[in-house]
């Protein structure tokens, strides 16, 4: 699963959460806002606090095609 998100510039704090919390669940970073884990529920714990403090978060099932 991939989580791709975004929070307005002034929630710092916030997202030094989410990073915090992503590291700690060994999550890759993939690019900036782009992280990669198979704890789903953990993904969706970020992405309901990301929506909760005025960010967009959206969670994607990653699929290679080529």
């Amino acid at each position: 699963m991939i989580l791709s998100f975004d929070l307005p510039r002034e929630k710092n704090t916030e997202r030094k959460r989410i990073n915090r919390e992503l590291n700690r669940m060994k999550a890759k970073m993939i690019h900036d806002s782009f992280w990669k884990s198979d704890e789903l529920n953990l993904l969706v714990e970020l992405a309901s606090f990301i929506k909760k403090n005025g960010g967009s978060a959206s969670i994607l099932e990653e699929k290679f095609i080529f």
